[in-house]
């Protein structure tokens, strides 16, 4: 028996502790979340609750994984961006202040050999590195430079190899001696982190250089032929258009379509910077956390996912798993997708359709709870009709958070901002808050206090 979305809230708020002790001891012993090391560690975990079913169960130890994933991921998030803002500001004559660095901290050492031979360059080639990434397994760094400079392109091009060619024999996450491992994604891991890559793949070990999957030919043999054929276009190209006198013939146009036989890989992280709701930001904070594959999948359907989970709100409990399962089934990607693929979307697609649902949940409860405080005390009622745009969304978001902590406690008066401030700080991060906004919001839960106080002392 599948268990509703009710169940869930029920079981994680109820046995909440014990999916935090879980997560806290695993991620305090590792580095890195394996899938297998975790289904190992977690297997027996929560059968002592035998007032729970095996669904139940089952519904714990994977809260607690994704519990574990976070704080993993959160740790090493922090150790990543520590580690590459102190690589930019040792070397800021050469590394711009804004770039970014998508790939973990064992290829830190790569970066800065870049960044020594970039200081050794003339400046009249005008040098800088504009950031790097993790691709196929390999260590991409971008740089910029004024290519018509005599010599600047061919060593900027050379150095730009070495680094890739580097990065296949060093491992991503800690840096010692590695080779390129294919799973569901191309990753170069030493043994020791050889965990986090799953199950391999049967080809696994046959590539040295992701470069040259798809091409088992000699490499002059590929360039001879793709020189020749194109030499043979633009002859033909070149005798039509002296026939015709068209620039572009219509047969040229036929010719040149089928070079193209499926879209371009997506190249750069290219995400809203200013995303609209609540799941477009987690996406992207989820972009900035992972990596690899994981990272890929969500850059090519970041539009496609967002789109799914607004639809889902419509679907019953019942036929979530298999609409969104069909939803997955018609996206088209530019590489195949493997099983693990489509079964990772589909845990990433739920787990957002249930925080949306949980959000909705949440918004509609605050605003019974918010008229209900306002149906008495309807002076305030008619000063919040008065507010801002910024100000009413700030009130409709944390409406049920406002109302609860109004009428939550008898504080002292001179307790009362401080209390303000501590109950703001433990309101859930539905949306992001300036500090500004933050102010405004102890402003108001004060107003709304010292109204419920009047209210209440009026009554007596």
């Amino acid at each position: 028996m599948t268990i509703d979305d009710n169940r869930r809230r029920w079981l994680r708020g109820a046995y909440l502790d014990r999916i935090t002790e879980a997560a806290m001891h695993y991620a305090a012993a590792h580095t890195h979340f394996a899938d297998a090391e975790w289904r190992e560690y977690i297997a027996n975990e929560f059968d002592y609750l035998s007032e729970l079913t095996t669904e139940d169960q089952a519904y714990l130890r994977d809260q607690a994984g994704l519990e574990a994933f976070r704080r993993i991921v959160m740790a090493l998030s922090a150790t990543r961006d520590a580690a590459f803002d102190k690589l930019r500001s040792e070397n800021a004559d050469v590394i711009n202040a804004d770039v970014s660095f998508r790939m973990d901290i064992g290829w830190i050492g790569l970066l800065q050999h870049a960044a020594d031979r970039v200081r050794t360059y003339p400046d009249a080639w005008k040098v800088t590195i504009d950031g790097a990434k993790e691709k196929f397994g390999c260590a991409i760094v971008h740089i910029s430079c004024d290519y018509s400079a005599r010599g600047c392109r061919s060593e900027v091009e050379r150095l730009r190899e070495e680094i890739r060619l580097r990065s296949l024999g060093m491992c991503e996450i800690c840096g010692s001696s590695g080779r390129l491992r294919l799973s569901a994604f191309a990753k170069t891991v030493c043994e020791k982190h050889a965990a986090v890559m799953g199950e391999l793949r049967e080809d696994d070990g046959l590539h040295a250089d992701p470069w040259k999957w798809n091409d088992d030919r000699p490499l002059e043999d590929y360039i001879d032929d793709v020189v020749s054929f194109g030499r043979a276009l633009m002859a033909d190209v070149q005798h039509q258009k002296l026939q015709s006198g068209d620039e572009y013939p219509p047969e040229a146009s036929e010719v040149l379509k089928d070079l193209v036989p499926v879209r371009p890989r997506p190249k750069d992280h290219v995400v809203n910077l200013m995303p609209q709701t609540a799941i477009s930001r987690q996406i992207e904070r989820d972009i900035e956390k992972n990596h690899g594959r994981k990272t890929d999948l969500l850059l090519e359907f970041c539009g496609q996912i967002e789109i799914a989970v607004v639809a889902a709100m419509s679907v019953g409990d019942d036929d979530i798993d298999f609409w969104i399962r069909s939803e997955i089934d018609r996206w088209q990607s530019v590489q195949p997708l493997s099983d693990d693929d489509r079964e990772w979307l589909h845990r990433y697609l739920r787990s957002l359709a249930i925080d949306e649902r949980g959000r909705r949940q949440r918004r509609e409860d605050g605003a019974k709870a918010l008229h209900a405080f306002f149906a008495d005390n309807p002076v305030l009622e008619m000063e919040a009709e008065k507010l801002s745009s910024r100000e009413r969304e700030l009130l409709d978001v944390y409406a049920g958070d406002l109302a609860d902590s109004a009428r939550g406690s008898v504080v002292k008066t001179e307790f009362l901002d401080r209390y303000g401030r501590d109950e703001i700080a433990l309101w859930p991060e539905v949306q992001e808050v300036s500090d500004e906004d933050r102010e405004w919001l102890r402003q108001w839960l004060r107003r709304m206090i010292d109204a419920e106080y009047e209210r209440i002392k009026n009554n007596s």
